[in-house]
């Protein structure tokens, strides 16, 4: 009888961007997460990402594939997209808690490529052993408030609720820790997470659900498709692992994860790789798709066999409050 009433099904996970609109509903049997519903569609071409025209067809889409793919209920946990956040990690003195943000808004300020008055930051403690222990790190995170505003209005018009707004490295923490790192012996690895989207790509380190480092490179499968942009996407991961090693107190990351659809360029895979022969340590593929089974009547309107689409950003959000 106890399993009946743990079953449940989560808010559906929205990932959406400039480029795409993905978005996952999750849910719990009792005993494992199974898919509900999952379907995910890319921006015509002929709409610019952000304008207004674009902002209408985030809306329309959204009411279409929560009418047509079985979605349940109307609340969702989104992030906001990449694009639209600035990232920067800081090192502070020791301070109590509730000075942190005030102290961490000032140092970030003149970096920022807008003005402090208009973002909302949001600080978020690094689990380092590399800081002192008059020191602390945090993880930085900024967005103007007219494109907070904007992203929130897209899913009051489309008649959805939002009962949760994350980050896009918790999400990907959270699809990692649920798919990928359940044995006990792994609770204390630290671990590379790799996400190549259309227009970016997303580097996490992590111990678990504790997060490092987070940075979002400007180079993503659209530039891929140009050779000599692989080996350069491998030398800004390869800078992201090195600066964690200079600030990471001895700790040393121990496991690599490619979140990413079954079929990927065998040239990405290869260059990834050798990335984690340099640092002498295991990679493997996440596939989250393939990590979990279909509820049954499920519409998830997805190709397994042939997915090519990281869906770790959407699982994770829906995901954001279930623990494992």
């Amino acid at each position: 009888m106890l399993k009946l009433f743990t079953k449940r099904t989560f808010p559906i996970g929205v990932d959406l961007s400039g480029d795409y609109l993905r978005m996952a509903q999750l849910g719990f049997d009792g005993e494992r997460i199974l898919l509900s519903s999952s379907a995910g569609v890319d921006r015509p071409q002929d709409i610019a990402p952000g304008s207004p025209e674009w902002q209408k067809w985030a809306v329309w889409t959204i009411r279409e594939l929560i009418k047509a793919c079985g979605f349940k209920g109307k609340s969702v946990i989104t992030a906001l997209p990449c694009e639209d956040v600035f990232i920067d990690q800081l090192r502070l003195p020791k301070m109590p808690e509730k000075k942190i943000a005030q102290a961490a808004s000032e140092k970030v300020g003149p970096k920022l490529p807008f003005p402090i008055a208009d973002a909302m930051i949001k600080v978020i403690p690094l689990d380092s052993a590399g800081s002192s222990r008059s020191e602390i790190d945090v993880l930085v995170m900024a967005t103007p408030r007219v494109k907070i505003a904007r992203h929130l209005a897209i899913y009051e018009n489309a008649g959805l609720d939002i009962c949760g707004m994350s980050v896009w490295p918790e999400a990907m923490i959270s699809s990692f820790v649920h798919f990928f790192s359940r044995r006990q012996e792994e609770a204390d690895t630290i671990a590379l997470l790799i996400g190549i989207e259309n227009p970016h790509t997303n580097i996490v380190i992590c111990r678990q659900k504790d997060l490092l480092f987070a940075r979002s490179i400007p180079i993503g499968f659209n530039q891929l498709r140009q050779g000599e942009m692989v080996q350069r996407l491998i030398a800004e991961i390869d800078a992201c692992t090195r600066y964690f090693d200079s600030v990471a107190g001895g700790q040393r990351i121990q496991r690599l994860m490619f979140l990413a659809g079954k079929v990927v360029e065998s040239d990405i895979c290869a260059k990834i790789a050798d990335l984690a022969r340099r640092l002498q340590i295991p990679a493997q593929l996440g596939d989250v798709l393939s990590a979990v089974d279909k509820q049954p009547g499920s519409d998830a309107h997805i190709d397994r066999r042939n997915n090519r689409t990281n869906w770790a950003t959407p699982f994770g959000l829906s995901l954001t409050n279930h623990s494992s």
